[in-house]
């Protein structure tokens, strides 16, 4: 990957066949970079197909990303992603720690770093039970992928800045560090983008390009994912702080939200372009 380059997430497009989708991003939107997400129930039917198609695209991949809706995680509401997300439900650790190894073991396959989750809402009070049972079982998802050569990335957002550092550090692992979502930031209500870069740092290995408005009750309510640029994450602010503190990786366009994805990955490819980013 070339510094600053610019990519696209498999999901944002909603095109439920990986090859299809994986040709859209190269052809229709002339890039060049990827990150390939296994969110749903038979993402990994075919590992071997999925690695083919991979292969035979021509991209780069950046990172994966594992998510577990099939699991019970539910994005309706923070309150109801607080208590099912990532690895926090007692009642499904073991399926979504295999469920992670199965895509650390593609990662190791197409000679992948990076691998992305949202790990789940950690407890503020590191007296908290959950606190320790947290650390813990990311302390079991980073030996799996170390003894791959693998990175977790854990996505900003759920936590404010200052105590997801805490929380790597609790970790105490080399291979967990953070892909930088600014959108999020704001969609869950915990901070400034640009403030949290400088807090995150070095820390910061990946770089997701959405963009958000803020809530009226931030923290309580989902804000709203808006097009790139016409939110309130501060875009070019974000990148020129992620200049300064020496940042080199990819900026990979995610969009959730909406019914014209293509046209808005298009307008955050040409305002990523203006923002000194490459193809």
């Amino acid at each position: 990957m070339k510094p600053y380059q610019i990519g696209a997430v498999t999901w944002s497009l909603q095109i439920p066949d990986l090859g299809e989708n994986l040709k859209v991003i190269k052809n229709e939107l002339g890039l060049r970079l990827v990150q390939v997400g296994f969110m749903g129930a038979n993402d990994l039917a075919d590992p071997d197909k999925i690695i083919s198609s991979v292969k035979g695209s021509g991209l780069k991949v950046s990172a994966t990303c594992v998510g577990f809706g099939e699991l019970g995680e539910d994005y309706t509401t923070i309150e109801t992603i607080a208590r099912s997300g990532g690895y926090m439900p007692d009642e499904t650790w073991k399926q979504r720690y295999a469920k992670t190894v199965a895509v650390a073991n593609i990662n190791q396959e197409l000679g992948v770093e990076f691998l992305a989750t949202h790990v789940g809402f950690v407890p503020h009070d590191h007296s908290h039970p959950q606190y320790a049972v947290m650390v813990d079982r990311l302390k079991r998802i980073c030996d799996a992928l170390g003894e791959r050569g693998l990175t977790l990335l854990m996505e900003t957002g759920q936590e404010q800045a200052n105590a997801l550092s805490a929380f790597i550090v609790a970790v105490g692992l080399p291979n967990i560090r953070v892909n930088f979502d600014p959108a999020n930031m704001v969609l869950y209500g915990v901070g400034e983008p640009v403030e949290a870069v400088d807090i995150l740092k070095d820390k910061i290995v990946h770089v997701h390009m959405k963009d958000g408005k803020w809530a009226d009750k931030p923290g309580i309510d989902w804000g709203q994912d808006v097009v790139l640029g016409t939110g309130d994450a501060n875009i070019p602010g974000v990148v020129d702080k992620l200049r300064e503190i020496g940042y080199a990786g990819p900026l990979v366009i995610e969009r959730e939200a909406g019914n014209e994805r293509f046209a808005d990955i298009q307008k955050a490819i040409s305002l990523l372009e203006s923002l000194g980013a490459i193809r």
